[in-house]
C-alpha cells in the first residue's frame, strides 16, 4: 500500500519523503526533491502551500492592485484560502 510504499528505506535515505511543520496542521509529510545535484542538492525548506494562499501575492506581482484583486475575488475569478483540515 501507500503507506508501505512511502516507508521503503530507499526513500528514506534519498529523502524523498520530508516531514515539515505546517502552521496549521502541524508535522506533515511531502514528498522531497527528486533530482540531487551533488554541488546544489536542493531541499524542501517549507510545506506546500494551501490552495489560494499566495492569490493576493501572486496577482500582486503581476500588476494587479487591492480594488481589482478584490473585485476578482468578489467575482469569483480568484480564490483565497480556505481552512483546511487533516484527513484522517
Amino acid at each position: 500500500d501507500l503507506e508501505e510504499a512511502l516507508a521503503d528505506p530507499q526513500l528514506t535515505h534519498r529523502e524523498m519523503v520530508v516531514e515539515l511543520e505546517h502552521p496549521t496542521l502541524g508535522p506533515v509529510r511531502q514528498l522531497g526533491v527528486p533530482i540531487k545535484l551533488r554541488e546544489h542538492p536542493g531541499g524542501v525548506r517549507a510545506p506546500a502551500p494551501a490552495l489560494g494562499e499566495a492569490t493576493r501575492e501572486l496577482l500582486g506581482r503581476a500588476g494587479y492592485d487591492d480594488g481589482e484583486i478584490d473585485r476578482l475575488l468578489a467575482e469569483g475569478v480568484a480564490a483565497v484560502t480556505q481552512p483546511i483540515e487533516r484527513i484522517p
